[in-house]
């Protein structure tokens, strides 16, 4: 299901509840945008076993939304598999952790909202969740709920408050 972008903003506005990730999920390149229904992802800090697999199971236009623990010491996404995920048609990806190769998936793109970057590679030892409700960005998240990012950051809008809050934002 492919969204159409809308300001967060506006969307925070509009949905009078707090919908908005932590201010430490940022955009890793200027003007990336992203919006999707949202496909989970828990993995252990660091781990990256669960996020390779999200990426085969997650259906085109999905965002995938990963808690990793706000583990800032390993990355758990680059420019690989931003390769990968344009290939399979997601969105984009919000981790609560970190990334690397920012040049490459700027150049790519890609849509990838985080809480940092790190040169470091993740580990591949343990499994993690898929399709869970998870927390990221201190949100509960669950599959199947609307996530937007922009310049001032995500919002996650509930799948079964979507449309009410969409509508909102067309009437300002």
């Amino acid at each position: 299901m492919a969204l159409e972008p809308l300001p967060t903003a506006e969307l925070a506005d509009a949905a009078g509840f707090p919908i908005a990730m932590d201010a430490r999920i940022r955009p890793i390149w200027r003007r990336a945008q992203l919006a999707g229904p949202a496909f989970t992802v828990r993995t252990p800090p660091g781990e990256f076993q669960a996020v390779r697999e999200a990426v085969e199971r997650a259906p085109a236009g999905a965002v995938l939304v990963v808690d990793g623990g706000g583990e800032l010491r390993c990355a758990l996404w680059g420019d690989k598999m931003s390769t990968l995920a344009l290939e399979r048609g997601l969105a984009g990806i919000v981790v609560d952790g970190a990334v690397r190769d920012v040049d490459g998936i700027e150049a790519l793109g890609f849509p990838v909202f985080a809480a940092g970057s790190v040169p470091t590679p993740p580990a591949r030892d343990r499994p993690g969740e898929l399709d869970i409700a998870i927390l990221c960005g201190g949100l509960e998240v669950r599959s199947g709920d609307f996530v937007y990012g922009d310049s001032d950051g995500v919002v996650v809008v509930p799948r079964e408050r979507h449309d009410e809050i969409v509508a909102g934002v067309r009437t300002f």
